[in-house]
């Protein structure tokens, strides 16, 4: 038999009345089959545009940074 694998998509939860969130749920995708990098497509389109982001965040703070540096 074939081990079937599964994604977590998101999270929900319910919040109390102070708005702070209740315990959460993961919802899964079925997911059909694996990559060379043993990731499904969609999650490892997911880690390239996140790492971009990062990459582009953390190159922000360091320009910030040494221009602090340069003005002092």
């Amino acid at each position: 038999m074939e081990k079937e694998l599964y994604q977590v998509v998101a999270y929900i939860a319910l919040r109390n009345k102070d708005g702070s969130p209740m315990i959460s749920v993961p919802l899964y995708v079925k997911v059909t089959e694996l990559n060379k990098n043993g990731m499904t497509d969609a999650q490892e389109s997911v880690m390239h545009r996140i790492s971009e982001i990062m990459i582009k965040q953390y190159d922000k703070q360091i320009s910030e940074y040494i221009a602090s540096l340069k003005s002092e």
